[in-house]
């Protein structure tokens, strides 16, 4: 059973965390404060979908900023299906983990400007390529386990959905200058995050 007063304590310590960052920033160690007070000590099985679908809610918010750069390309589409086949356990993981990665590598030799429009795209790509690979782990720990506390720590190759998503609203990764950054859309999707996504996924 999730312990609702922590959870509540560690949304409400997001809440602060955000509204005090000029710079709209939701910290990884904050975040993974949040993921470990969702856990459902008895059911492991519960916090693994949980993890998995509130990132597919991460990048079905963002998904037209894919369509937007890559106009009828169904990738990021075919990547939230598969996340959902692993978690109803009718896809095989070590095939799935090769097609996420598959995807993103295509994505990525694809392009050959990294524009306005095109860089944050790939940033959804690479959340739904995490989000499989994520879902091929059913180790309830998985988001939990690492120390880093800050997201750019986890690059240039393993960014977690959620900040790729965040990122891809704000066209602009944390350690890049505010002043190429969308600051109240990343300010916009963190405020989701916490106010709507989150207890979405705890309703369900």
């Amino acid at each position: 059973m999730i312990d609702t007063t922590v959870l509540n304590r560690e949304i409400s310590a997001g809440r602060t965390a955000l509204s005090s960052s000029d710079e709209a920033i939701l910290p990884l160690g904050v975040r993974r404060r949040i993921w470990a007070a969702m856990q459902d000590p008895d059911d492991d099985d519960a916090t693994y979908r949980r993890r998995v679908e509130l990132a597919i809610l991460c990048v079905k918010r963002v998904q037209h900023i894919w369509d937007r750069g890559f106009p009828g390309d169904a990738g990021v589409s075919e990547m939230l299906t598969l996340a959902q086949e692993l978690v109803n356990e009718q896809a095989d993981p070590e095939q799935a983990e090769w097609r996420a990665e598959t995807f993103l590598d295509n994505v990525l030799d694809s392009v050959s400007s990294f524009d306005a429009i095109v860089q944050p795209a790939t940033f959804v790509a690479d959340a739904a390529s995490r989000t499989v690979i994520s879902a091929c782990y059913r180790n309830p720990d998985y988001d939990t386990a690492d120390p880093e506390t800050d997201d750019d720590e986890l690059l240039p190759d393993s960014l977690e959905p959620s900040y790729s998503c965040a990122s891809a609203a704000a066209g602009a990764l944390n350690w890049q200058p505010i002043e190429e950054t969308d600051v109240e859309a990343r300010r916009e999707f963190w405020t989701w995050y916490l106010d709507e996504a989150i207890p979405q996924v705890l309703a369900e």
